[in-house]
């Protein structure tokens, strides 16, 4: 077993590094046919916000070399709205689910974080950090779900501002870091007889340099924490880079879109070591 919520009550002891991130999964609702969520060690649901937010108006996805930008805008369901359509099924995965909130501000997180104490089969939460987070807004982001609810807390923090944000998150109570945060992107897409940007979220096998690069950094760091690395990871051998450097455990993203066969063949090799 791997502990994900070190120095934690409660802990979050996982059978194996392979988790899967919000992108992959949803709500628990965006599973691909054939993917045993029973093999991975962990499942991340979400994005979700105290109060529901709007997306971006279509089209929102745009492909590139070697990946895609994806510009969903600050789109989220509730906590309420996700406690009510999606949360029954979380049990039923058969492993541990963490629940990803985006707010902002410590008042809204505080409400996001009481409501989804009470879920059953919830075994941690994840926050995603803004990306105009500072040391003292990272502190009091943490305390506040801290006090909110007795689930172990982790923060995804945006990869350039890293390895400034880890030390305070993990000062004021994160047990985990997930490494992080997709990188700010755009690219063009045909629409008709023109072509229209794409602004968003960066996806895809490109965006796992970066990443590592930030893990390193953070892990020298040494904090008292579990580091979960998310980005670009699409085979086996970045599973064992991201392993190798620091992290505790990997999340897949974009690489379920297009081949959701390998999760269950990389639980499946460390399980058998």
């Amino acid at each position: 077993m791997i502990e994900l919520a070190p120095n934690h009550k409660l802990g979050l002891p996982v059978q194996n590094p392979i988790l899967l991130a919000t992108q992959a999964v949803g709500y628990g609702d965006m599973l691909p046919k054939g993917l045993d969520t029973t093999k991975v060690g962990a499942v991340v649901v979400g994005p979700m916000r105290a109060a529901s937010s709007g997306g971006a108006p279509p089209p929102r996805l745009a492909h590139h070399e070697g990946g895609v930008v994806l510009g969903t805008g600050n789109y989220s369901r509730s906590v309420r709205q996700v406690l009510a359509r999606y949360a029954r099924a979380w049990p039923g995965l058969g492993c541990p689910v963490i629940a990803q909130v985006m707010d902002d501000h410590a008042q809204a997180l505080t409400q996001a974080a009481s409501r989804l104490t009470s879920a059953e089969g919830l075994s941690g939460l994840e926050w995603w950090a803004p990306a105009t987070a500072t040391s003292t807004s990272v502190a009091i982001g943490v305390q506040a779900l801290i006090r909110a609810s007795d689930l172990p807390v982790w923060v995804k923090l945006p990869l350039a501002l890293a390895p400034a944000l880890a030390v305070p998150a993990v000062n004021a109570g994160a047990v985990g870091l997930v490494i992080g945060q997709p990188l700010p992107g755009a690219a063009l897409r045909r629409e008709g007889d023109g072509e229209v940007a794409i602004e968003g979220s960066v996806f895809g096998p490109l965006t796992f340099p970066p990443m590592l690069h930030a893990l390193r950094a953070v892990a020298s760091l040494q904090l008292p924490c579990a580091l979960i690395a998310c980005g670009g990871i699409h085979t086996r051998e970045q599973v064992h880079q991201a392993l190798a450097v620091g992290a505790a455990a990997v999340q897949l993203d974009s690489v379920v879109w297009v081949e959701p066969g390998l999760v269950g063949r990389l639980a499946d090799e460390w399980q058998s070591q």
